[in-house]
């Protein structure tokens, strides 16, 4: 942030630390003091993304507010060409979201020089982007806001929002901004981390966000080739067929039967437990029968509820 060539006395900077305990706090406190910025403020609570970003927008008094999640790197001129674009119409405007896999932070800044020697200098409507490194008109802001229920989506929910009420959504292919992960976090889209309690609390707007954001098409058709490309959400629609088995199996006293709704999950638990280890790879087999199975359920419903209403319209106009 403190490379970019937008002229820092410009910028305000808003930091949220949602309770880090690896000295964040006092870091950017002695990288931020003598920067040569128009302001910065450091707020220690502990909040959901969300609420964290919704603090942002409540203490920002801008014109344009930028999300910059901690785990991104852009190259030094990527807020001049955000601010620029969005001065051309468009309100919530993303750099081009990189999601990376590294083993030292030498290697991100790379990926970033990589990237962006291929990038497209164009800027693309899209139905939702994420926030991770997203410029937001303020007057958006002050009409749409994060739903704290969703601590999973939120961008995709907020974006949905924001187009019904006539915004315009983007993406500027000319800046480049790599996701930085290490490799040694295996990826899932359940997000272990976190409490059971907030990977389930509003997972009916998470479903239908998530769905809102798969395409353009954003019913049947998109949500099964999704399904098919990450794979995930597809197993855990297996379940609605291993469970009921494996429990009538069980009831009937047929263990020939049981074999293969057993060896469904127990080869799930066996690929987990690999990449995990024997506690995190048991907590990932619960969560995908918690939250993973409803979730896809979910997304399956709002998908076939689109293209009903779709085919409905056609019919009706044809008529």
């Amino acid at each position: 942030m403190l490379s970019q060539t937008y002229p820092k006395d410009k910028v305000s900077v808003i930091i949220v630390d949602g309770g880090s305990s690896d000295g964040t706090v006092e870091t950017c406190r002695r990288m931020l003091q003598d920067a040569g910025l128009a302001s910065y403020e450091i707020i220690v609570q502990k909040s959901t993304i969300p609420e964290a970003r919704n603090t942002c927008i409540s203490r920002a008094d801008g014109e344009y507010i930028l999300f910059w999640d901690s785990d991104i790197i852009m190259r030094p001129d990527s807020l001049e060409k955000l601010v620029r674009a969005s001065s051309t119409g468009m309100d919530i405007l993303s750099a081009d979201v990189k999601f990376t896999r590294i083993t030292n932070f030498s290697e991100g800044w790379s990926l970033l020089e990589t990237y962006s020697a291929k990038a497209l200098d164009r800027v693309e409507k899209a139905p939702a982007v994420t926030m991770s490194a997203t410029l937001i008109r303020r007057s958006v802001a002050e009409n749409v806001k994060f739903d704290p229920d969703l601590t999973l989506y939120e961008d995709m929910d907020f974006c949905m929002r924001a187009a019904r009420q006539g915004y315009t959504i983007a993406v500027h292919r000319g800046v480049v901004a790599v996701d930085l992960n290490p490799t040694s976090e295996p990826s899932s889209d359940i997000f272990t981390g976190k409490p059971l309690h907030e990977l389930t609390r509003g997972l009916r707007k998470k479903a239908r966000a998530k769905i809102y954001a798969l395409s353009p098409d954003n019913g049947l058709k998109g949500f099964l080739k999704y399904a098919v490309k990450t794979r995930r959400h597809g197993f855990y629609l297996g379940y609605t067929v291993v469970l009921p088995l494996l429990a009538y199996s069980i009831l009937a006293g047929n263990l020939l039967l049981t074999i293969p709704p057993a060896a469904y999950i127990l080869g799930y638990a066996s690929y987990q437990i690999k990449s995990r280890g024997l506690r995190q790879g048991l907590k990932v087999l619960a969560l995908s029968f918690l939250v993973g199975l409803p979730l896809s359920l979910l997304m399956l419903y709002y998908a076939a509820k689109n293209s009903l209403r779709y085919i409905s319209g056609r019919v009706s106009w044809k008529n």
